[in-house]
């Protein structure tokens, strides 16, 4: 019998010493990776610069969080701007929001806030963003560790959310006047699409 041919693939290291890499994102042959330390990662033709990113809140100490998805606007080679997921914490506690970053130079800035609140806890933050075949913006959220809120959709928490890119929600959603997709989930945190199907990825 003929044996078996075994592809081997070519690997190329295109960035070294990352810490913590969550999003990858590429416009034509640059690369923007964030950290969830709190930073972003241009790689381009093999040159790495960390760039700063300067949030409104703290980012939270708590496990798996920080800064998590980011996403470029589908319009970023012409307005630089972003979308970005992250965890903080405040005196009534801690909490996830989905911003709107602006590149200037090197460095982010915190925009404009689409969504907040998004109540966290030590695991299951979500945290996946992606902008969908219909232009519209995907996040994922976690159940903040209490599964029952994930079968509440009146909780924004173990939950794909699906809204318009200026932060609206979308007049075909599934449920009036609420920004969630799909519910029941744990800790979703893998997004993709095969035509108009979406596919998550959940932690657990």
């Amino acid at each position: 019998e003929d044996e078996a041919i075994v592809l081997q693939p070519e690997i190329e290291v295109v960035a070294e010493t990352l810490r913590v890499p969550w999003s990858i994102n590429k416009v034509n042959e640059t690369f923007y990776v964030s950290e969830r330390i709190g930073s972003i990662v241009k790689i381009d033709n093999g040159k790495m610069e960390r760039q700063q990113v300067e949030l409104e809140k703290p980012l939270a100490k708590a496990a798996e969080a920080g800064l998590l998805g980011f996403v470029l606007d589908p319009q970023f080679l012409d307005n630089q701007k972003a979308f970005a997921y992250y965890t903080y914490e405040n005196g009534q506690g801690q909490f996830n929001r989905v911003v709107v970053l602006a590149l200037r130079g090197d460095k982010w800035t915190e925009e404009s806030i689409l969504l907040d609140k998004i109540p966290s806890a030590a695991y299951h933050h979500g945290g996946r963003l992606k902008i969908g075949p219909d232009r519209k913006l995907y996040i994922s959220t976690g159940d903040a560790t209490t599964p029952e809120l994930s079968q509440d959709i009146r909780s924004l928490n173990g939950k794909i959310l699906r809204m318009n890119v200026d932060g609206s929600i979308p007049e075909d959603n599934p449920f009036d006047h609420s920004y969630v997709y799909s519910y029941g989930h744990r800790n979703p945190q893998g997004l993709v699409w095969m035509g108009d199907t979406l596919y998550a990825s959940e932690h657990g």
